[in-house]
């Protein structure tokens, strides 16, 4: 039987206990899972696996102003990276949209969602249904992530509510979601492009990018929260560089939100495949999984 589908087996007797944890929104009420070994890696390119691409507009590849150009944004370009250096997958998730000239269409990238809704701007929200659907209905082994630029697009607005500390105790929420419906899902975290529309000071603090100059006082952010997940044993890395891949400017940033200029999504992309790279084995190397 393949990797993918003995761990999917494992994932449907995992999910029996969701019922009783999907109120756990903290690291420290997660339930634990056995650690892993060391430092071993995920996945080997010959395995077949199913990737989900998961956030919003961004990640739905949304053109400036909202256009469809149909080229799918960084997953287009993810795709032929991916294929060019020998990896067996595919794409999945409830959405086509935005993906006219891809091959693999499937994502959930879902424009104009924050993480998780406050009363006071209310808007569509990742966390809650839209996981549990997604992840219950297209079954991930890998789910890319990067999400939280329309909450931070809030917090640049000063809608109340919106703090760096509560979109990251958002992210917490999701991430939470995730790991309590899918315990032995792999989770590649990366961190929000550095949209003009946002401060870089806000792009840097809630990134946690390392050598950040802004100073303030530390706060949680994507790689603390991705430290305290791994120490709890759930597969999940930092993929690294996002908040600098892409250049701030007008001409890689249109309507000063979504890289959709010249070479933007590209860059995103290739942020990806080198996250995706450091979790794969080498030739010949074993691949070993915790059990949940």
């Amino acid at each position: 039987m393949a990797i993918a589908s003995v761990r999917r087996a494992l994932l449907q007797a995992g999910s029996r206990v969701r019922g009783a944890l999907l109120g756990a929104l903290v690291v420290t009420s997660l339930w634990g899972v056995p650690a892993l070994a060391g430092d071993t890696a995920w996945l080997r390119r010959a395995d077949p696996v199913r990737i989900m691409a998961f956030g919003d507009s961004i990640t739905a590849g949304v053109g400036a102003d909202g256009a469809d150009v149909g080229g799918g944004g960084y997953r287009g370009e993810l795709e032929r990276l991916l294929a060019a250096d020998g990896y067996h997958y595919v794409m999945t998730g409830g959405r086509s949209d935005y993906s006219a000239r891809v091959a693999m269409r499937a994502h959930e990238g879902h424009p104009g969602y924050v993480l998780r809704s406050y009363a006071s701007a209310p808007a569509p929200q990742l966390y809650g249904a839209v996981v549990h659907k997604a992840l219950g209905t297209y079954d991930p082994d890998i789910i890319l992530l990067m999400a939280g630029t329309n909450d931070l697009l809030r917090l640049t607005r000063r809608v109340p509510g919106y703090t760096l500390a509560g979109v990251a105790e958002s992210m917490n929420a999701l991430l939470g979601q995730i790991f309590t419906e899918k315990p032995n899902v792999d989770v590649i975290v990366a961190g929000v492009v550095a949209s003009p529309y946002i401060s870089t000071c806000v792009v840097e603090r809630f990134d946690g990018a390392a050598g950040s100059q802004c100073g303030g006082k530390q706060i949680e952010n994507l790689r603390t929260l991705v430290a305290r997940y791994a120490a709890r044993g759930f597969h999940i890395v930092y993929a690294s560089g996002m908040e600098t891949a892409v250049p701030r400017d007008e001409v890689h940033f249109p309507d000063g939100i979504h890289p959709c200029g010249p070479g933007g999504y590209a860059a995103v992309a290739r942020v990806w495949l080198r996250a995706i790279e450091d979790e794969t084995a080498a030739p010949n190397q074993s691949v070993a999984r915790s059990l949940p």
